[in-house]
């Protein structure tokens, strides 16, 4: 895969709190308080659903669906950023042992 090249900085978090740096898993631990994995699972299917629909704003969902979709994808965004903290510990000490 072809990488972009990007600034320095935008390798470093960007949503996560300083707390949630120091320990991802936190962030991880929050997902699942929000939902547990079936009912992520059925979120994403629906956002995939509704954006492929494109039925976002229309009486197809109801309010609580279109906020817990928006709530879900943030939650992805800091899932992502905790994962790639993760990764680079994860690498760090995999580098650190040889």
């Amino acid at each position: 895969m072809l990488l972009t090249q990007y600034p320095e900085w935008e390798s470093f978090s960007r949503k996560l709190s300083e707390e949630e740096v120091e320990n991802p898993h936190k962030v991880i631990a929050e997902l699942f308080d929000f939902a547990h994995l079936p009912h992520v699972r059925d979120l994403l299917w629906l956002w995939l659903k509704t954006t492929v629909n494109g039925s976002f704003i229309t009486e197809d969902l109801e309010h609580r669906e279109r906020t817990s979709i928006i709530f879900l994808y943030e939650k992805i965004e800091k899932l992502v950023e905790a994962v790639h903290i993760l990764h680079i510990q994860h690498q760090y000490s995999a580098n650190k042992s040889l």
